[in-house]
């Protein structure tokens, strides 16, 4: 087991508006600062409701696009992982998040302006430990030709390929260490991508309305609608921001060698599924291996 790390929270309340990419109407989010062993928890506002969704695995209920957790009935927040991959790169474990709106807004696509809205509101160090998840075996979770794997490994990494029928999306790969440092420059700052086919059918159906050249990187059939990127390999590396983001509703700190070929958030939530069933039960088994007996056997036996 690897060594306690200690749990954080934010210093400071802050304020993020933006665009919601579903509804293009403007989204407050605001984070605030928890105690030790809150973890992290939305707190969506209608009307006069206050209702309550922790990030947990138990409450994500759609991975169609977006990673959406719920509250069993029909309160929901989506669209939660870019948040939460800037969440998980800084060690954030507590923290409230209050929303007025069903999805989380977009931003421009990226992590990096949570990222940098937690940044400049301080982060506090906890007296409290958090053990961080350690896999013993291989553990994979296979979709036809998807796959994502996760090996033991004492630190984070990630081989991720894409194959979209796309000219310039066909075997983009891309391998990488992630430590703090290397998530905050070639990782977070990532936006999300979509075709401009699917965008128009989307707005069609009154969805993506939101959506624009200032929040997504557009491929034509062709090429790019949009004049820049950030990266060569841009869409890749915001595949890797979603695997992250997904992975951190497992609420620990995570360690290994993450391989995916054509993964989504579909596929993101069984592995965490399949990591926290190994993870519960070999922690349960070291636990009772640690039990002092009340009695010997030969005593038992009398």
């Amino acid at each position: 087991m690897q060594t306690a790390i200690h749990r954080k929270t934010i210093q400071n309340s802050i304020t993020l508006r933006g665009i919601g990419v579903h509804s293009g109407k403007v989204v407050t989010l605001r984070l605030h600062p928890a105690e030790a062993n809150t973890g992290l928890i939305f707190y969506l506002y209608k009307g006069t409701q206050k209702i309550r969704i922790p990030v947990t695995l138990d409450h994500v209920v759609d991975t169609s696009n977006a990673t959406t957790i719920g509250d069993g009935g029909s309160n929901r927040v989506q669209t939660i992982e870019h948040l939460l991959a800037a969440v998980h790169t800084l060690g954030i474990t507590d923290c409230i998040f209050e929303i007025d709106s069903v999805e989380v807004p977009i931003m421009d696509g990226s992590s990096l302006p949570f990222w940098e809205g937690i940044r400049s509101a301080g982060i506090r160090v906890l007296d409290e430990t958090v053990e961080p998840i350690t896999i013993t075996n291989p553990i994979w979770v296979v979709d036809g030709d998807k796959y994502l794997v996760m090996l033991p490994s004492d630190e984070l990494k990630v081989t991720y390929s894409i194959d979209f029928n796309h000219p310039l999306l066909r075997g983009q790969s891309y391998t990488t260490t992630l430590d703090e440092s290397i998530l905050g420059s070639d990782i977070l700052p990532a936006r999300t991508f979509g075709f401009l086919k699917d965008v128009e059918a989307l707005q069609a159906r009154g969805l993506a309305m939101g959506g624009s050249l200032d929040n997504a990187v557009v491929l034509t059939d062709d090429g790019y609608l949009n004049d820049h990127l950030r990266y060569d390999n841009e869409c890749v590396r915001h595949k890797i921001l979603d695997l992250i983001g997904d992975l951190a509703v497992m609420g620990r700190p995570f360690r290994g060698h993450l391989i995916a070929s054509k993964a989504g958030h579909a596929l993101d939530i069984s592995l965490a599924k399949c990591i926290m069933s190994q993870v519960t039960g070999n922690e349960l088994t070291q636990y009772k291996s640690k039990r002092i007996p009340l009695f010997s056997k030969k005593e038992a036996a009398r």
